[in-house]
């Protein structure tokens, strides 16, 4: 019996740990097949969750440059909710540095809201 008491400790820290473990990285599975340009204020996004499990929010940190390459800003736009195989089409404001930009560039997708004030 007391091996047994033993042995309980360790089977609770193996099973709170296990979803830890087995966490996916969003940044892998949250899909960004397209950001266009729509006009010198906005952008069209194009993107696919093919993660296993649904977020509460997946955050997209981009930055804009002009035609010369040249950054201009950086910009987030959010997914709230965010379900496996859930398709998103959006249209988001670019900030105000960055109007009249020409490309808007991936940087980072995470479901950490503080990293993105960073």
């Amino acid at each position: 019996m007391h091996s047994i008491l033993r042995v309980i400790p360790v089977l609770f820290l193996a099973w709170a740990v296990a979803p830890a473990a087995r966490a996916e990285d969003v940044s892998k599975c949250f899909i960004v097949h397209e950001m266009s340009k729509n006009d010198d204020v906005r952008y069209l996004v194009d993107a696919v969750s093919r993660c296993a499990q649904e977020y509460d929010a997946v955050y997209v940190m981009v930055s804009f440059f002009d035609g010369a390459g040249r950054y201009l800003s950086d910009g987030v736009w959010p997914v709230y909710w965010c379900r496996p195989g859930r398709r998103e089409y959006h249209e988001f404001s670019v900030p105000r540095g960055a109007a009249g930009y020409q490309r808007v560039v991936l940087r980072r997708i995470t479901t950490d809201f503080t990293e993105t004030m960073r």
